[in-house]
């Protein structure tokens, strides 16, 4: 049973690490002429190709908004999978008082530390949209 546990949870994880990384690749321009190809303006520098100017430029703001945006994502999938696995733990218990008085704690611990994350990132979200910082 818990080999087969273990199986799911790898197979669920790998099928979302493929998912996120195709549909980044989806997003990816691949005739970007952001840098040079290989033997493309051999001996010029970026300034002279102008390529340092296409960049994007990103405030300070941005990137620690996006950073953590980013950690709380991943802390909420991982709570997710955490999820299964408690309920994994409370149906190994059968019917025993203490392991099922552990694993309906941890479910509950677990739902207010979602409950925290869900708030932390609508907080970020609006506040990152409010104009302090201009």
């Amino acid at each position: 049973m818990k080999k087969n546990i273990l199986k799911l949870a790898m197979l669920l994880m790998t099928l979302n690490i493929l998912l996120q990384t195709s549909a980044f690749a989806a997003q990816v321009n691949v005739d970007s002429d952001l840098l040079p190809r290989p033997g493309d303006q051999l001996g010029k520098t970026f300034d002279e190709l102008g390529v340092v100017s296409d960049l994007p430029e990103v405030s300070i703001e941005e990137a620690i908004t996006v950073t953590i945006k980013t950690i709380l994502a991943w802390s909420m999938l991982l709570a997710l999978i955490t999820i299964v696995f408690i309920g994994a733990y409370y149906l190994k218990s059968m019917g025993t008082e203490e392991d099922l008085s552990k694993a309906k704690n941890m479910i509950i611990y677990l739902a207010i530390g979602m409950a925290i994350m869900a708030a932390a990132y609508g907080v970020v979200v609006g506040i990152s949209q409010f104009d302090f910082f201009k």
